[in-house]
């Protein structure tokens, strides 16, 4: 149960400090806003997108934004679990 916990606690902190990355990090800011612009694009080309579309509610940011978290979440998860497989833990 305890070692349940900690994964947990640990995934938490993994998506933190993802979100810290992605709000800090510049270039992986502006890739998050060019493939939020480019995922608008796509949607308006093909139409799922109309023209009573609200501004305050941006599907296609919050859509990227989960994915890039998510990735480099998962980057941060698979870094410590290959650190903690070369000490020795």
């Amino acid at each position: 149960m305890r070692a349940a916990i900690i994964k947990v606690l640990a995934g938490l902190l993994y998506v933190v400090l993802a979100f810290f990355i992605c709000a800090v990090i510049k270039p992986i800011n502006w890739f998050w806003q060019w493939s939020s612009n480019w995922l608008f694009d796509l949607l308006w080309r093909h139409q799922l997108i109309t023209d009573t579309y609200e501004w305050g509610m941006d599907p296609p940011s919050t859509i990227m934004l989960v994915v890039i978290v998510l990735v480099i979440a998962w980057l941060l998860a698979r870094g410590v679990k290959v650190l903690r497989a070369k000490i020795g833990r």
